[in-house]
């Protein structure tokens, strides 16, 4: 696996909407992390927060690759 995919995965992770009841906007997962520093949120929060990021960050990586393993096919086909 290259390097970028695994850039590109972390910023998707950070960017993917946080859960919770923010129906009426979009928070992404970075900026609700970013705002609990400041807020020095319990430490059930950043169990769910880490676990949130860390399942998203995995299925973002598996994303890209099943691209990346789908366009590498297409090219070999002649």
């Amino acid at each position: 696996m290259r390097t970028h995919r695994w850039w590109l995965a972390l910023l998707a992770a950070l960017l993917t909407p946080w859960i919770g009841p923010h129906i009426d906007r979009y928070v992404p997962l970075g900026w609700v992390l970013l705002q609990a520093r400041d807020n020095s949120p319990d430490a059930g929060f950043w169990v769910i927060a880490g676990v949130l990021l860390g399942v998203c960050y995995l299925v973002w990586v598996a994303v890209l690759s099943g691209i990346g393993a789908i366009s590498a096919r297409r090219r070999r086909e002649p």
